[in-house]
């Protein structure tokens, strides 16, 4: 069967056959990992990004183009992942609004979508980069405007996958890193499956849901260490607001970290960003909005060293290690250049989970642990990770940043009576004393006094 034009219904078909492809071949693409981080996540997160918007589409039972379209654009805007996501759900949003307000989808009018799904995802990059999942994109949508003119949607398609798989297999031309690892770029490969799905569709084949098992291996770059990366974390989020500004979030984080996408709307804007300070843009993104949604924040350095096969025998583990949490680079700064060997990005806003303390312990090479939580709220998570790891680990109760320095004045490195080091950290927290300074989140009375909203 050759499909001339499609309707709405037939449109999300297409649109889930192809996020259907991607999903049996994640695990392949993420082998291909190198770019802009090899961390081994690109097939996962752009996985989860068409999975949301998936989930968005199928609400409607009787969908018109336009629900489809609008489902398309915000479901993957909610659901995108990672820098890969983030960029297709520009290159979706862009496709959505050349969709939008057709009364049906000829090869003319999907032609022109891809060609502003394209434009869209170079626009939402700040510094874009050719070689990846962009420039596949580019000669896809290029490849459907010379073929706008096709009987049918099934050659335009075949003509669109011939063009992008070619400009897949060049991509080791653009980015050296690509060309050393001996693979091509994983975001486009990931973009080809989704167009091959969409030709599943049309050509009536069976599209289901079982992954392709590989046996590829993670794709290994030699000379590349975690030292190569410039920014730790991949920081991503949503904030909401009445009147959100793009270029503003771009103009200030764009000083934070690399890797910057901002796209969205002036009530909802997505975030991803590469930093050394998640607390500092997040900070700025609540500055400028109401609230912060679906944080994630990954340590890159940790995620890359994860996926890398051992290839030296690890260092022979010293007596003590510290883990303790605090809030900027400053703080950081403080605390290890007072002995602590690891410090969780977090605070009062931001509280680090158990998992947080669990990969802070293992980065840390040392027969005992000692966590400093430095506040309360923080305390639990520190007392569950010590509970499952399998080496000696000792949560000193700090409440507040200043208990945590007290007790670091009093920890000794090669101390080997772990009690006598336990109790000398904690008799030098007990004699501090701290006072705190803080807004009010809310209206409320204290003490017979009341207290608005904002106070100090």
């Amino acid at each position: 069967m050759k499909y001339t034009a499609l309707n709405a219904e037939e449109l999300r078909d297409m649109l889930m056959a192809g996020a259907s492809a991607l999903g049996r071949h994640k695990e392949e693409v993420n082998s291909l990992n190198v770019f802009p981080v090899p961390d081994g996540d690109t097939g996962t997160n752009m996985n989860l990004t068409v999975e949301a918007a998936n989930r968005e589409m199928a609400k409607h039972k009787s969908p018109t183009i336009k629900d489809v379209a609008d489902s398309l654009s915000m479901g993957s805007l909610m659901g995108a992942r990672g820098n890969s996501g983030v960029i297709l759900s520009q290159i979706f949003r862009g496709l959505a609004r050349g969709l939008a307000d057709a009364e049906s989808i000829t090869p003319s009018v999907l032609a022109a979508a891809l060609q502003m799904g394209a434009e869209t995802a170079y626009k939402a990059v700040i510094k874009p980069v050719e070689g990846t999942i962009l420039t596949v994109a580019k000669s896809a949508a290029k490849a459907a405007a010379k073929a706008a003119r096709a009987k049918d949607l099934n050659t335009m398609m075949a003509q669109v996958l011939q063009e992008a798989n070619t400009t897949l297999e060049h991509t080791p031309e653009y980015l050296p890193v690509l060309k050393q690892a001996g693979v091509v770029d994983a975001g486009g490969k990931g973009l080809c499956y989704i167009f091959e799905g969409w030709i599943d569709f049309l050509e009536g084949r069976s599209v289901f849901d079982t992954p392709v098992v590989t046996d590829e291996k993670p794709a290994l770059v030699d000379g590349i260490d975690d030292a190569d990366l410039k920014f730790s974390y991949c920081t991503e989020f949503l904030v909401t607001g009445d009147d959100l500004q793009e270029d503003v979030f771009r103009r200030e984080l764009e000083k934070h970290g690399d890797s910057l996408v901002v796209v969205g709307t002036s009530g909802l804007i997505k975030v991803h960003v590469h930093t050394n300070n998640p607390g500092l843009v997040l900070d700025f993104a609540l500055s400028q909005g109401k609230e912060l949604q679906d944080i994630k924040i990954d340590n890159m350095r940790y995620q890359h060293r994860e996926a890398l096969p051992q290839q030296v025998p690890p260092a022979e583990a010293k007596l003590n290690g510290v883990v303790t949490v605090a809030a900027g680079a400053g703080m950081e700064e403080i605390f290890k250049s007072m002995g602590a060997d690891y410090v969780v990005p977090g605070g009062q806003t931001m509280n680090p989970s158990t998992e947080d303390f669990v990969q802070a312990i293992k980065e840390i090479i040392a027969q005992r642990i000692f966590i400093l939580p430095n506040n309360k709220n923080i305390l639990m998570a520190a007392q569950q990770a010590a509970e499952v790891i399998d080496k000696p680990v000792v949560v000193i109760p700090t409440k507040t940043i200043p208990q945590g320095l007290a007790a670091l004045l009093s920890y000794s490195p090669d101390e080997e009576d772990l009690a006598y080091l336990e109790e000398a950290m904690q008799e030098g927290l007990s004699k501090v004393k701290t006072g705190q300074v803080t807004f009010a989140v809310r209206n409320s009375v204290f003490d017979g006094q009341p207290i608005a909203e904002g106070n100090i």
